[in-house]
């Protein structure tokens, strides 16, 4: 239903001095005769507006929201009640699916759940519906102890939708180009990576795999290709045990034993599934570049994400890890050639389920690790179960067995109250190598997780694991024998005694905040340790922002792995504090100094800024530094588009030059056409709006491509997900009856969202009487003459019989209606041909002769 944006009666003033003597009343009331004020008559039934609020009869598409919560949409039929009210006809099965609980109350259960309520505040007391005409919204306020229990953390299996079939591809591509001059002799190397993540879906099956491409060739002829299909699986839920089926490439979790990467079947309880679910994380990396640097990051021993990042910290929140677990190794190559690594420990959080809880995982198949040569390749099975008691305490454990390797794991986890939450295990191994005996041993771990708001400290994660000397892990156990790759670090294959690890953070108010990383190892048979330890703090004042860093990576006892110490001092200043311009407002000029333990001292300053809606950005750096280095400059520049992502950047300096370009994206091919997005995430959403090109979408930056098509790339997986489309962006002829929808994805499901469209013109009309009787009423309804199967199209006459339609075909027929006789009811021709909308008046104006 459109209202007409004219519907206030010219005698308004009238309307508002008489209702300013509300106080001669119980209660505010409108007077609808007020309407007829110098017309002389009344011929419409205008009672549905004499209260706030209030409606003509019909159906309406409305969003309900239960206790400021929105709940869902769906069409509703409005009609006048018993105290004459033009209410909402709610019925007991959809009070139950909005989560009423119907079932305990007397007034509500002996009714047949098809029947309309007539009145809902007579049933339950406290209840209120209200409906808000413009935003199409009702609001459905129940006291709670008319609610179901836990309803706010239940998930409907019923509402999850598996999607449509679809193929999806994720990209992400760098290139480049360093050339050095060294003693005049000018060498130049070349960079390719490429990652693409493809995918099919077809009902609940998921199909995915993941292909990853290097090149790498210099001015010598030294070239290197490798090109590797990994993560490869074909999966589904299992709705009724909350679980999913995996076959193919993955790995195991890593709550209870060691993550391990396998070929095989596994059946693993699906947290996201459960009414209180747990989601997964991603560990973050950060770190300081000095160049336009090229960042490597590997896992198990594989490439798993590489990309160019500019001068300065950077953040690296995106890794797709497909279930993979492990230390993240992180290599930075400088322009300049020189490689600084550091790794991010990749741990679980400790284990803790609620009373009643269990997660549990059986896997069978192979071990596929890659961080050797080769590998002894063992068949196993592998079962964890945890399981929450009462008393906040949570046990778990897990036994791995191949035929020479077995490993049980025991453990305990418990919540501390105000002192966070702790877990304890062991892990007993028994190894029989093909020379000797079968060996025994063990280990220990403890993990503490703490986030103190009060303080406004967070111990994310702190764990201390020792093993004995003969305790193998079955990654250790499967590796041992065979030589690393060359391009793995050299500590990756050294069996740990000891590992400590913590990253603690603390909040400091209006002064910024501090951060602490830090983890310590040391290995059987060598005297090195691994010591990795960043530091920071960052503030701000007035909008200029600070930050100082101290990094130190360091292999004590191995004279081949250099010492690496760091500190550096960045700070940012907003040109918007200096100026009101418009043009300058997301421009900073920024600086970065850096001083390592062998002397050199490096420093980079520049502008950096992006357009209003931040999607083009760009910096613009110079660099310098002590002990002979030589003056560098450097310039980047971004585009975050709604069908992908690119950036370049370009190095100078008098013994080098480097190029690179990075381009991410994805795309969905569904049964009408390939779709073009950003990055996707898990699961997605296909909009389709027919005729509608170049709408925005509400909640992301993409938009609708030619044919009416967009991707939402970020969807949460079993929950509700609010799609939709900013009508402010919509063309001139096209309309849209809904804007919003809503959605329930399975993981990796593509959810298709149809918005109808109205395409035509936008008339405001004003209607005549034929015969000179005058302008149609006001509040007379208008509704365009179409076949059964076209959208509705329908308006109010406001004052002066104008009336506001959108939608309208070039030519048609208008039905009128202000009242049930044959006298209150006409029909108006009209032609549009030869009429067209202006800049200055986008909608087409006109008359039309009611018969």
């Amino acid at each position: 239903m459109v209202a007409s944006t004219r519907a206030f009666p010219r005698n308004s003033i009238a309307l508002l001095v008489l209702m300013s003597c509300h106080g001669a009343w119980a209660e505010d009331y409108f007077d609808p005769e007020l309407l007829s004020l110098g017309t002389g008559t009344s011929e419409v039934d205008l009672s549905a507006f004499s209260h706030a609020g209030g409606v003509a009869e019909g159906d309406y598409l409305v969003t309900i929201f239960v206790n400021q919560r929105e709940a869902e949409s769906r069409d509703l039929v409005f009609k006048k009640n018993s105290q004459g009210n033009v209410a909402p006809l709610l019925t007991p099965e959809l009070l139950k699916t909005l989560g009423v609980n119907v079932d305990q109350l007397p007034a509500l259960k002996e009714l047949p759940k098809d029947q309309p309520v007539d009145n809902l505040t007579a049933l339950i007391p406290q209840s209120t519906v209200k409906f808000d005409l413009s935003r199409l919204r009702l609001d459905v306020s129940i006291p709670q102890v008319a609610m179901q229990p836990g309803r706010d953390s239940q998930s409907d299996p019923a509402q999850w939708d598996d999607g449509i079939p679809a193929m999806l591809f994720n990209y992400n591509l760098s290139a480049g180009r360093n050339e050095q001059t060294v003693n005049n002799d000018q060498r130049a190397t070349n960079n390719v990576f490429a990652n693409v993540q493809t995918g099919a879906n077809a009902g609940a099956w998921r199909l995915r795999s993941t292909i990853t491409h290097s090149h790498s060739d210099t001015d010598s002829g030294n070239n290197t290709d490798s090109t590797r299909f990994s993560n490869t699986y074909l999966a589904r839920d299992i709705r009724d045990w909350r679980s999913r089926l995996l076959m193919g490439e993955a790995s195991t979790g890593g709550d209870v034993l060691d993550g391990v990467p396998f070929r095989g079947v596994q059946l693993r309880s699906a947290d996201q599934m459960m009414p209180a679910r747990l989601r997964g994380f991603a560990p973050q990396i950060n770190g300081v570049a000095n160049s336009n640097a090229r960042v490597t990051v590997r896992q198990n021993g594989y490439v798993v994400y590489e990309t160019y990042v500019a001068p300065g910290p950077f953040e690296i929140k995106d890794l797709y890890q497909a279930g993979m677990s492990g230390d993240l190794d992180v290599a930075i190559t400088e322009a300049d050639g020189s490689v600084h690594s550091f790794v991010v420990p990749y741990s679980s959080l400790p284990v803790m389920l609620r009373p009643g809880a269990v997660k549990y995982e059986v896997t069978a198949g192979q071990y596929d690790g890659g961080t050797t040569q080769g590998s002894r390749q063992s068949d196993f099975v592998l079962a964890t179960l945890i399981y929450g008691l009462p008393k906040n305490l949570t046990l778990y454990g897990g036994l791995l067995t191949s035929q020479k390797y077995s490993a049980l794991s025991m453990g305990s986890g418990v919540s501390l109250g105000d002192w966070g939450a702790m877990s304890a295990d062991g892990t007993f191994s028994s190894t029989q190598f093909e020379d000797k005996n079968r060996q025994g041993g063990a280990s220990w771990r403890v993990r503490y997780s703490k986030s103190m708001l009060t303080t406004g400290t967070s111990v994310d994660l702190t764990a201390l694991r020792y093993s004995t000397r003969n305790y193998y892990s079955f990654s250790e156990y499967n590796s041992l024998g065979y030589a690393q790759k060359e391009d793995v670090s050299p500590w990756i294959m050294s069996r740990r005694r000891s590992s400590f690890q913590t990253q603690v953070t603390q909040q400091l108010g209006d002064f910024g905040s501090v951060s602490l990383r830090a983890n310590r190892d040391d290995y059987y048979g060598s005297t090195k340790t691994l010591t990795s330890l960043s530091a920071g703090y960052n503030g701000s004042v007035k909008g200029i922002s600070y930050g100082i860093y101290y990094t130190v990576d360091r292999m004590k006892g191995n004279g081949d792995w250099p010492e690496n110490r760091q500190v550096s001092f960045n700070v940012s200043i907003p040109f918007s504090i200096f100026s009101y311009s418009s043009a300058l407002q997301n421009t900073y000029a920024s600086s970065q100094f850096t001083h390592d333990n062998q002397g050199r001292t490096q420093g980079q300053a520049g502008i950096a800024g992006s357009n209003a809606d931040g999607a083009f950005s760009y910096s613009v750096m110079q660099g310098w530094g002590n002990q002979d280095q030589v003056s560098s400059s450097t310039a980047n520049l971004g585009y975050q588009g709604s069908k992908g992502n690119i950036s370049a950047g370009y190095g100078y300096s008098a013994d080098m030059r480097s190029m690179n370009v990075n381009m991410s994206g994805g795309a969905v091919v569904h049964s009408e056409g390939v779709t073009l997005s950003r990055p996707l995430g898990s699961s997605v959403a296909l909009i389709s709006a027919p005729g509608a090109e170049g709408v925005s979408l509400s909640n992301n930056g993409g938009k609708s491509d030619s044919r009416g098509y967009a991707v939402v790339p970020y969807l949460s997986d079993y929950t509700r997900n609010n799609i939709g489309l900013d009508p402010s962006t919509l063309p001139d002829n096209v309309d849209l009856p809904q804007n919003q929808q809503t959605v329930y994805p399975t993981n990796g499901a593509v959810v298709k969202a149809n918005f109808a469209t109205r395409i035509g013109y936008q008339v405001l009309m004003t209607l005549t009487r034929a015969g000179g009787a005058g302008v149609v009423p006001f509040g007379a309804t208008v509704a365009l003459v179409q076949s059964a199967t076209s959208e509705e199209n329908t308006g109010i006459t406001g004052d002066n019989g104008q009336v506001y339609l959108t939608g309208l075909p070039q030519k048609g027929e208008l039905s009128v209606m202000w009242g049930k006789g044959h006298d209150k009811q006409c029909r108006v021709s009209y032609n549009l041909h030869g009429l067209a909308p202006t800049a200055q008046m986008p909608v087409i104006q006109m008359k039309g002769e009611c018969r």
